[in-house]
């Protein structure tokens, strides 16, 4: 797509784009490559595993698919056995870590991809978050992964 939002799996690689241009039948390729750093994101998540519980301020901004018109604030928590999404004290969702459970960033959002994150908590509801950072993001998807991962999934 014309838009891609680096993941976690990206620090420290080197991403290349080619661009082909059709301007008026005079064709021209570009290629650029650059490096994506993320400075500190490893050991900031080191520092988080230590946690039981982490919360991260989000905004949904689709649910199951369809745009989410609400901009307020929702809180995702991710723990060492599971996920849940809260508004207030209201539970969205929540769900242990699971090989059905998918958790991805988003490609394709617009200037806000980067900091954008999909998550199918199970079969039938889904929501697309948008984190305070793409630094944020990144975290809560290696945390997330790294909790599965130590639950055996």
């Amino acid at each position: 797509k014309s838009v891609y939002a680096p993941e976690p799996f990206d620090v420290g690689r080197i991403l290349q784009v080619e661009i082909i241009s059709y301007y008026l039948l005079n064709f021209k390729t570009f290629v650029s490559s650059f490096a994506r750093a993320a400075a500190g994101l490893g050991n900031y998540v080191e520092a988080l595993v230590r946690k039981h519980d982490v919360e991260f301020n989000v905004v949904v901004s689709q649910m199951n698919g369809a745009d989410h018109p609400s901009e307020s604030i929702h809180v995702l928590h991710v723990g060492k056995m599971r996920m849940k999404l809260c508004k207030g004290k209201t539970t969205i969702v929540k769900e242990y870590y699971s090989s059905s459970m998918q958790l991805c960033g988003v490609r394709g959002g617009g200037n806000a991809a980067a900091q954008a994150l999909f998550w199918q908590a199970k079969k039938g509801f889904s929501v697309v978050l948008a984190f305070e950072s793409e630094r944020e993001r990144n975290a809560a998807i290696m945390l997330a992964r790294r909790f599965a991962f130590d639950c055996n999934v």
